[in-house]
């Protein structure tokens, strides 16, 4: 007796007082002995709803929760089998006994099948055939819930990592291409003035070769442990909205783009690559993307939290382009992974948006396109301040 009350007290949650049953059976002769067998088994903590159909049956499961379901194979509108196909969309974590009078292995097997996880014979059955069964089926369906969560979080596992491979990728892609950028003027300036600006080539080509070893190391820990650094620390904005800057000061200048840095840029508390992986794809976004060609300018401030903010502890912040802005209708689809703006006339992966968001999101943090920008188009997200 105490194996399967103890089964049962693992399967429900700690504030149920009450252990479902639904017997399934057109035969009242055998609900009411399975219904006396389980009462004098399980006492008053056990609810029975008897019915007598397949179709009340499933009425009833749409409804209702149970943590047990006896079905009998002959019913008058169905087969039984029929009722354990419904059951699985619509009572997926119930133990599920399936009954005969006589014994098929035919049947019991394509029962299994169809999703029950034990079989009885009602012929004779008394109460410690009926516990062993019912303990054996409450075992069954909750190793199956374990590994349906099991493939769960493997898939989910799996997303994470494509994610961040093709969010890693679309990074050094874009950062390779500033040091190829870098070394060319490198190059043009050796050629026509061989000591002037060599200095600050170096150091530019310098930045960039730094920043595509930490895209290197990201992706060796991502092999080696299925997932990058994500965990927060201090950050200056200041500081690393400054390194941004000069590692994109070759695309800036070849598009003549006026900078406004605002001077009260807060510390938060995130990791230091990861936010360095936001603000670089959202200046990136706006200069290719947003500015106006003929006097580009972008803004990155701090900005006050919305009316309708309600997460104490954050900063907000804006980044903002001169451009013509994005249309209402696609201010939330720029944000899914490979979606563009329609006519969009500079090549890309459609990614650094969804990497954004995802790493914003992942501290806690929201971005949106500000509705209320009336001229180019402003990005404000917030994340959690020191």
């Amino acid at each position: 007796m105490n194996t399967i009350i103890d089964t049962i007290e693992t399967q429900r949650p700690a504030a149920s007082r009450t252990w479902r049953v639904l017997l399934v059976d057109d035969n009242e002769a055998d609900r009411v002995h399975l219904a006396w067998l389980m009462r004098r088994g399980f006492g008053r903590g056990v609810e029975i709803v008897e019915v007598e159909d397949g179709a009340t049956a499933l009425a009833r499961l749409a409804g209702e929760s149970f943590d047990l379901v006896l079905v009998d194979y002959l019913l008058p509108d169905m087969n039984g089998l029929d009722v354990l196909d419904g059951l699985r969309e619509l009572a997926p974590d119930a133990a599920t006994i399936f009954m005969t009078g006589q014994g098929n292995e035919r049947i019991a097997a394509e029962a299994i099948k169809r999703g029950a996880h034990d079989y009885c014979v009602k012929r004779d059955l008394a109460w410690e055939g009926l516990e062993r069964t019912i303990t054996q089926a409450m075992r069954t369906a909750k190793q199956r819930r374990q590994q349906a969560s099991t493939v769960r979080q493997l898939h989910r596992t799996h997303d994470e990592l494509d994610h961040f491979v093709r969010a890693l990728s679309h990074d050094m892609s874009a950062n390779f291409m500033l040091l190829d950028s870098s070394f060319r003027q490198l190059k043009r300036s050796c050629d026509e003035k061989p000591m002037a600006g060599l200095t600050k080539g170096l150091t530019h080509v310098e930045a960039c070769l730094k920043e595509s070893k930490r895209f290197v190391d990201d992706l060796v820990t991502l092999a080696r442990t299925g997932s990058v650094q994500m965990e927060p620390a201090r950050v200056e904005l200041a500081k690393l909205v400054s390194d941004v800057l000069y590692e994109q000061e070759e695309l800036l200048a070849e598009r003549g783009v006026e900078l406004e840095v605002s001077h009260d840029l807060p510390a938060v508390w995130c990791n230091e690559g990861r936010i360095k992986q936001v603000f670089t794809n959202l200046v990136r976004n706006a200069v290719r993307h947003g500015c106006d060609p003929k006097q580009p300018r972008i803004t990155i401030a701090r900005v006050k939290p919305p009316r309708s903010d309600g997460s104490p502890g954050f900063a907000w912040l804006q980044v903002h382009d001169n451009g013509p802005g994005i249309p209402a209708e696609s201010r939330e689809e720029i944000f899914l992974p490979g979606k563009r703006l329609p006519g969009a006339h500079e090549s890309g992966s459609g990614m650094g948006l969804a990497i954004v968001r995802k790493i914003i999101e992942h501290y806690g943090g929201t971005i949106f396109v500000d509705a209320d920008c009336l001229q180019g188009t402003a990005m404000v997200f917030s994340l959690p301040a020191v």
